[in-house]
């Protein structure tokens, strides 16, 4: 090697040696390099390593986000030279942009080398005046994200030193671009939050578990009550609860700590200005390098209002539903007035409804006449199941009102609490629970006929307002003392004596005079035996037809036996019997089986008419029962009548054997 070799040989190392010095200085530059500064770093790196390495072109391009080409971002070109600012690498060079997305490096060390797929190549070359060019891909985590570009104006082979320092630089620089990229996401995302929060008023909160600290935002501090100077802990942030939900809050916190994971909680805040206030927090825990708790991040949002609407539309929809179930309640007995009032049977009289040629149904017939084209007030009484309400129906259809229906109240059904507003109506708001207007059954009866039926059940307090209206022929509803006008015909039915009930002072003895005017009494069905096998007749039909059965006849015997039986039930527990009859009957000839007691009523006459005690015990029971419709304790029960305990009646039915007929 001759002395000119030697020369040029000690230039190269020396040359190396400053280039790897260069190498070494930047990389701890990037290192300590704040975000501030990195674009200017990256710029005076670009020119330093170009002038060490005698380059004409430095070039750094991104990934565009589709992921299939190239775009600038930070160049150097030397004085005189034209810089690479292109949005698409591919257009100029697509052979470069082919290898760097295979994610290898592209060497060139003359471009007149380049193959023939490489035309398109070797023109941007030439135009930017690149004659040698290095590019490396930067690569992190396994992602592409850029490349970068050593070019020189003239041909050269790129030595392996200089090709794995440019490439350990090109590591460097893939790196800071990383870091930069996702300390800008960073702060973008926490921008977003923070506005986000801001527009949500939402507070957001910090607490840094191994120094004890709390950091919150300003809207966090409004919420707690904070001032911006207060330096804040776990401690302070718990005082400023209520203290019924420290416990609760406290418990939540240590579970998410000890589990990890995220968390959501509501509890409430005693703030110093605006009184309790209801918050929702939710958060995430965070551990650090060794899995330990390292601070807990949350946010924390006002729901007062939302807690106070909650309520509100829980209390509107209950208050709602209430309603809703009284309309339709009210409906339903609307609806069932007038499917009983409104008789669509054309040419159909409710009078001809009534079954019977007997002595004693036609004298009722008679006073239904008589009465009906008045206004008097009715008072229809007997036994349970005669059919007052179809005599009461009758008169109201046989009377000058007829055009319109008749409302019915079963004074026994109605609790006595709400019979006041059921009969003469209220406003909204008369009473807890009253959330709209209803009209009373004497107002809906106004011009009509308003039938009381069981008025024998009312309390004494209901019977002092009824008492009223009848006399002054108007009422008020509750909540409104404005009077208003009735004209109503009033037909009352009972199964009670009311003539006793007023002197045991269970029934007013005014009440009963004014009710009392024009008195019927309803016969029982054993007052008019002979009315039974037409009424067989007619509820056999009616059963058939509705079953779709063909029943020619009735069995002589069961005839018999119908006539024969004292029917404690009168009428309804003849059709209860026949409605049984017809659902078992298998052929045209109906059979008949009595209720259970008649074996012992029908075995009367062969003794002659004589019973036993027991038996006649028996049967007094069961009439009571019967008129009573089988119900045993209360004031109108069949204990109250008997004299006896409700239990004591109890024991006995089991010991007579005494058991409530199947058919009812």
């Amino acid at each position: 090697m001759d002395k000119q070799e030697n020369h040029a040989a000690l230039i190269e190392l020396e040359s190396l040696l400053r280039f790897e010095s260069l190498l070494a200085e930047l990389s701890a530059r990037f290192v300590r390099v704040s975000l501030e500064d990195v674009d200017a770093e990256i710029q005076e790196s670009l020119r330093r390593i170009a002038e060490t390495l005698d380059l004409d072109h430095i070039g750094i391009g991104e990934v565009t986000p589709d992921g299939r080409d190239f775009f600038s971002i930070y160049h150097y070109a030397k004085p005189g030279t034209k810089p690479w600012l292109g949005v698409s690498l591919s257009a100029e060079g697509p052979l470069l942009t082919r290898t760097l997305l295979a994610g290898k490096a592209f060497v060139m060390n003359d471009v007149d080398a380049l193959p023939p797929e490489g035309a398109t190549d070797r023109e941007g070359f030439l135009r930017y005046g690149i004659r040698a060019d290095l590019v490396f891909p930067l690569i992190v985590g396994g992602c592409l994200c850029g490349g970068i570009g050593f070019a020189s104006s003239r041909p050269r082979d790129w030595s392996d030193k200089v090709v794995q320092g440019l490439r350990l630089i090109s590591d460097v620089f893939a790196n800071v671009l990383e870091r930069k990229r996702a300390d800008h996401a960073l702060r973008e995302s926490e921008e977003h939050m923070r506005l986000a929060a801001e527009a949500a008023e939402i507070g957001l909160w910090v607490w840094y578990i191994p120094q004890n600290t709390i950091w919150a935002s300003d809207r966090a501090r409004v919420i707690y009550g904070f001032s911006p100077g207060d330096r804040l802990n776990l401690q302070r942030f718990l005082d400023r609860l209520v203290p019924e939900d420290r416990e609760r809050v406290r418990e939540a916190i240590r579970k998410t700590l000890q589990d990890g994971g995220t968390y959501r909680i509501e509890y409430r805040v005693a703030h110093p200005d605006a009184g309790v206030r209801w918050l929702c927090a939710t958060g995430r825990c965070q551990l650090d390098a060794g899995g330990r708790p390292e601070r807990l991040m949350g946010a924390g949002l006002d729901v007062t209002g939302l807690r106070r609407a909650k309520s509100d539309l829980e209390r509107s929809n209950a208050e709602l539903k209430r309603a809703l179930e009284k309309i339709g309640s009210l409906k339903e007995q609307l609806q069932q007035e007038n499917v009983y009032l409104r008789r669509e049977m054309a040419g159909r009289r409710s009078v001809d409804a009534i079954v019977g040629r007997s002595a004693a149904i036609r004298r009722t017939l008679a006073q239904i006449e008589q009465v009906a084209p008045t206004p008097a007030t009715v008072l229809i009484t007997g036994e349970t199941g005669t059919g007052k309400e179809l005599f009461a129906t009758a008169i109201h259809e046989a009377s000058p009102r007829s055009d319109r229906p008749m409302i019915r109240v079963n004074c026994a059904s109605i609790p006595a609490a709400l019979i006041e507003s059921e009969l003469f109506g209220r406003e909204k708001g008369a009473y807890t629970g009253a959330l709209a207007k209803q009209i009373g059954r004497f107002e809906l009866a106004d011009g009509s006929t308003l039938f009381l039926d069981e008025v024998g059940e009312l309390s004494l307090e209901a019977q002092a307002k009824l008492l009223r209206v009848l006399q002054e022929k108007e009422i008020e509803r509750l909540g409104n003392p404005r009077p208003i006008k009735v004209d109503v015909r009033v037909i009352a039915a009972t199964n009670r004596n009311l003539s006793e009930e007023v002197a045991e002072r269970r029934f007013r003895e005014d009440l009963y005079y004014r009710l009392n005017v024009f008195p019927i009494d309803a016969p029982p069905l054993r007052a008019r035996r002979e009315d039974i096998p037409l009424l067989v007749e007619t509820f056999v039909d009616e059963f058939a037809r509705a079953m779709g059965k063909s029943i020619d006849a009735v069995a002589k015997s069961s005839l018999q036996a119908l006539c024969g039986y004292d029917w404690p039930g009168n009428i309804r527990e003849l059709r209860n019997v026949i409605e049984r009859a017809v659902i078992l009957a298998r052929g045209p000839v109906l059979r008949i089986d009595l209720p259970p007691k008649a074996s012992s009523a029908a075995a009367l006459p062969a003794k002659a008419g004589l019973a036993s005690l027991a038996e006649m015990e028996r049967d007094h029971i069961v009439r009571v029962l019967d008129a009573t419709g089988w119900r045993i304790r209360g004031e109108a029960g069949a204990a109250a009548i008997l004299g006896l305990k409700p239990s004591t009646l109890d024991s006995r039915m089991v010991k007579l054997g005494i058991r409530r007929p199947s058919c009812r």
